[in-house]
């Protein structure tokens, strides 16, 4: 009995999975939605993510402009945003499908993919260039567990619309079902992790610092926009360690994500594309 607890306790503590009494935002699998306004729910899903996977308290107010969008109608005309894209050569595949498809989703989840661990080495200085491998991202194309890859030039790949049901959280797998399958998106920011080294041999607790490029955080900026826009109303944004709150062996990411620094950018994005650039 003492050797199972042991055992046990050492495959919680391996690896970068969320530990600790995180509450969860108490998903109804009846109505399939948390509950709140959606602005309500955002203040709960978008609670600082700490290292392994502690959660800080529900926000009381989010950064502008997310507080004053969530919720509310996209009123983003069609064609000037095809023109912003245009103008910056981004392709609306690589950004969750056709802008004019329909998104039935009400969540829009954060990812990072936790990969590589680099163990008990740094990691390398070459993560934010293209001579680092793991921003190719045509390494993902074969790995189909979110919608959109962002890789840390601030490049997207879409291997899957956003209007595609999909599941990628335990929330949705193992807790809710089937009947889940297209109330969120995903999309998966790279970020290497290594060990911290007063934990366990194998864990990935420790993410680069700072957590995301500019790149990085526009690219997000701009799949929040296709997405929502795809809605017709600005989607419930959430991270997945928040969505998985409560759930055993829940996840730990994104870390070191900047909520007021994407909001800012979110900000400049919305300004570009009314002023046409």
């Amino acid at each position: 009995m003492i050797r199972s607890v042991f055992i046990i306790i050492a495959a919680w503590l391996c690896c970068g999975h969320a530990r600790g009494e995180n509450t969860g935002c108490n998903f109804d699998t009846n109505t399939l939605s948390f509950p709140g306004t959606p602005l309500e729910q955002a203040h709960c899903l978008l609670r600082p993510v700490k290292v392994y996977g502690e959660l800080g308290a529900p926000l009381a107010k989010l950064p502008g402009p997310l507080e004053d969008l969530i919720g509310q109608p996209v009123k983003i005309d069609l064609a000037a945003l095809q023109k912003y894209l245009a103008a910056h050569g981004i392709a609306e595949a690589d950004l969750g499908g056709p802008l004019t498809n329909h998104c039935g989703a009400k969540y829009f989840v954060i990812h990072d993919t936790s990969t590589p661990n680099f163990g008990d080495a740094a990691i390398p200085t070459n993560i934010n260039t293209a001579a680092w491998r793991f921003n190719n991202l045509n390494r993902y194309t074969n790995h189909i567990v979110a919608h959109v890859f962002v890789n840390r030039l601030g490049q997207s790949i879409g291997l899957l619309p956003y209007a595609i049901p999909w599941r990628a959280t335990k929330l949705e797998v193992r807790v809710v079902g089937e009947k889940s399958r297209g109330v969120f998106v995903h999309t998966e920011m790279v970020q290497p992790r290594h060990r911290d080294p007063k934990r366990g041999p194998k864990n990935d607790a420790l993410a680069a610092d700072p957590g995301f490029t500019v790149g990085q955080y526009d690219r997000l900026a701009l799949l929040y926009v296709s997405a929502s826009r795809q809605h017709g109303t600005w989607l419930v944004p959430g991270y997945h360690c928040a969505i998985d709150a409560g759930i055993p062996d829940g996840h730990d990411d994104p870390q070191n994500f900047d909520l007021a620094f994407w909001a800012g950018r979110l900000d400049e994005l919305l300004k570009a594309i009314r002023q046409g650039g």
